[in-house]
This record gives C-alpha cells, structure tokens and sequence, in this order.
C-alpha cells in the first residue's frame, strides 16, 4: 500500500512523502544466523514533460521467526523528495529480492500543489496512535508521527490519528485560529463533529491529533480538515481524506433509503459550479448519447446542469448501493493519465485530445504500438482493444509533429473511418500534409 502525501517545502517547491507499507507475509524468506530475512528492492520515478526525472531506490524488509510466517503485522517505511508544482507521472518497480522473479509495477498521476503566501494547510497523513515504542525516524517537528498508509483504524476503540502542517498564520495577520474535524459517512453526511484551538505562533505549524472514533461502525468515512476563523465564521483552508474504522464490535450499518432529492443534495455536483461545472460538463460529452447532448444544449440553468450530472453519472454506476461510482472513478483516473501522458507542446490538456478523449471512453488498451519518425513516416500509434467488437483498432497519427497525434481511422463504429489513412496521413511528403475531410465519424 501507497499513500502521497505532500508539504511545503523549500525555494517553492513541495516535498512529497510516499508513506508505504507492506504485511509480513508478502517477503520471501531466507535462511540467515539470526532468523529469516526478506528484503525488497524498491525504485520511484517521477516523470514530468520538459523537467528531470526524479529518481529515488532502497531496500526495505524485515525479519522472521518462521520462513512462512501467518500474517502479523505490517512493515511500514517511508520516502521523501522534492517536486516542482505541476503534473508528473509516479512508476513505482518493487522486486523481491531472494525470489527476483517476483516482480510489482504500478503507475498513476500526481498532481504536485504549490503552497504560496496564502493561508494553507497540507495533506492529511494518517498516522498510527500514539505509543512509547515509535522508532525515532519517524518522529518530526518533536511529535510522534509513524505513518499509517493504508488508512485503517482498527480495534474496539479506535482513534483516527493524524499528522498535518498549517502554513502563513502570521503573515495573514492570524494569531488564532480553529481546527474543525469533521467525519462523514459513505453518503457524505456528518456525523462527528469536534473543534480545537490552534495558536498562531509561526507560519509553520503541526498538528498532530488523536480523534477518538469508538461510536462509529465499521465502514467507509472521510474526514475532513478545515482552518476556520476565531469566531468559527470562516473557512479559510481545507483538506479532506477517505479513511476505514475496522471495529469487531460495531459491524456494518444497514444503508439508509434516500430520495433522489437527498442523493443530489448530498452530491458533489450540487456544490459544483463555475470554471468546474464547465468542464464536468465538457467531460460528460465524451460518454454521452445523442439524446443526451441535446438535452445538455438545452440547459441554462446552472442547477439544472448540476442535476444533468447527477443523473448522467447515476445511469452509469454499475453498483448505485454503494457509495462509490466506479465508473465514474475510472473516468477520471482515464482523464489523469491522459493529462500526464498526452499533453502536447501546446499546452492543450492531455484529456481535450483524440487519445485522452478515446482513453476516458474506453479505457487503456490492451496493446499501444508506437511508430517513432523516419525519413518516410511521421510519427503514429496503433492501439488495440481485444474486448469489444472481437477487437478494434485505432490509427493516431502526429500530423503537424506536434505532439498531438489525431485520431485517424479506426475500425470502431462510430469512429474516424478512412482504410487509406496511412498514406493520407502518416507519409512524411503527403500532398496535403493536413487533410481534414475525412476525419469524421462513420455512418456504420
């Protein structure tokens, strides 16, 4: 398990913690004096267009009385480097050690915050309670602060600890303030709310806080941080994060009915407005029907848009019981990776282009051919979906050299259909190097 979590750092720039943690069962053993040793090899790449890739390796493990032991505890560590704000790619390798063949890769977005003279606040990390035995690497700015990634309070008394950083009090004239903590259930309704007083005594301050959590069930929450003013008026920073009460006494509580009323209320799309609204609505056409498009060309109110987005997304949960819209959750993951790998020079979001557009909607393929330039051919993509139609194909090429290739033909219906799309496109010395009547859809 990986959690990011980001702080102000220096000259600008954010220092981004990668909190993981791994159970004991996960190593493979090998025979040493003292006991069995596993060990991992761990490697981080932080990518961005037109900057330096970021580097960080070690090697972390543990030990064992037994070469197969039963799950009983977790091994936790962690990692610090500096970013530049912006969007960059993570891709994480991990490599079992004494079994090399034993091999992880994963990949996802990070967007990298800048923290300016503003009053400000980090991310909320997790951390385990409070205890004497703590190892001293995780200790900071004086607290006691051992990371807990996978974000479970657990135990017949749990507590939800956390480590923070409030940033520019004092520059903002702010000598006191109000932390509010606020624990919300799956439906996003409140239930747990607490206040403490917080000095402003520098620009920098800690937060290092134990919520006691022994009344809640066992289920999804999210607990949200806000700085508000001293007369508890105004909210002037805020942070929010998902976390899990495990607790064996306590199991599950029966979901509550709600009208479609109370659904959309308690909704992100009833507080979604401005600048956002725009784009979420921009975003939905990428899935939308035909129908559909004219029903949004028709709206003008802002809460009749807000309700367009509630139901379009509502139609498409695969499991509306639940308090997660998992394809609405992919969709974005799709329009993430799109804006970290596809954004060309141009600055245009990697999203708003014909890969990031075909991304969002189908998903990542199952197989990307990528054709570089040659004296002959322009730079162009081949990508391959096995699971629809007995399998399609997609044909993108870099017309302009630009970095922005554009959809070309493919053999999906209702995509740019051309057959003569290489030489049409993709030949380096074509008669018309940008032709454009024949990117549109099929009629098939």
């Amino acid at each position: 398990m990986v959690d990011v979590v980001q702080f102000r750092g220096a000259e600008n720039k954010t220092r981004v913690e990668i909190n993981y943690a791994f159970p004991d069962t996960t190593l493979t053993y090998a025979l040493k004096p003292n006991g069995f040793e596993g060990v991992l090899f761990c490697e981080i790449r932080f990518t961005a267009p037109g900057t330096d890739t970021v580097i960080d390796q070690w090697l972390t493990g543990g030990m064992s009385a037994s070469s197969h032991p039963k799950h009983q505890h977790y091994f936790t560590g962690l990692r610090k480097i500096t970013l530049e704000p912006g969007e960059w790619n993570a891709s994480i390798t991990v490599r079992d050690m004494v079994d090399t063949t034993r091999v992880l890769h994963s990949s996802f977005p990070v967007s990298v915050r800048g923290f300016g003279l503003r009053l400000d606040v980090s991310d909320i990390m997790f951390t385990l309670p409070r205890t004497a035995a703590s190892p001293e690497s995780f200790s900071r700015n004086g607290v006691d602060a051992s990371p807990n990634p996978r974000a479970e309070m657990v135990g017949t008394d749990p507590s939800v600890s956390i480590y923070m950083e409030c940033y520019n009090a004092l520059v903002n004239g702010l000598d006191t303030v109000h932390l509010k903590y606020e624990i919300l259930d799956y439906a996003q309704q409140e239930v747990m709310t607490s206040f403490a007083k917080l000095k402003g005594s520098s620009d920098g301050l800690v937060v290092r806080e134990d919520i006691p959590a022994g009344v809640l069930s066992t289920g999804v929450y999210t607990l949200a941080v806000s700085v508000v003013s001293a007369d508890r008026q105004t909210v002037l920073a805020t942070t929010k994060k998902r976390f899990y009460i495990l607790n064996p006494e306590l199991p599950p509580e029966n979901r509550a009915l709600h009208t479609e009323e109370q659904r959309f209320t308690n909704s992100e799309w009833s507080t979604c407005t401005g600048t956002q609204l725009q784009e979420e609505l921009e975003m939905c056409l990428v899935l939308a029907t035909g129908i559909e498009k004219q029903t949004l060309e028709g709206l003008t109110d802002d809460r009749a848009k807000q309700r367009f987005l509630f139901r379009f997304w509502l139609e498409r949960d695969p499991n509306p019981e639940t308090p997660q819209n998992e394809r609405l959750d992919e969709f974005r993951k799709m329009k993430e990776r799109a804006n970290a790998f596809y954004t060309p020079n141009s600055k245009l979001p990697g999203w708003r282009t014909d890969r990031g557009r075909v991304l969002m909607k189908y998903g990542v393929p199952t197989q990307i051919i990528q054709h570089v330039q040659d004296i002959d051919t322009k730079p162009y993509e081949e990508w391959f979906y096995q699971g629809m139609q007995g399998g399609v194909y997609f044909y993108f090429v870099d017309t302009n050299l630009l970095q922005n290739h554009r959809l070309v033909h493919s053999t999906m219906l209702g995509e740019v259909r051309n057959e003569n799309w290489f030489s049409l496109y993709a030949k380096a010395f074509s008669p018309n190097p940008n032709p454009t009547e024949s990117l549109q859809p099929s009629q098939r």
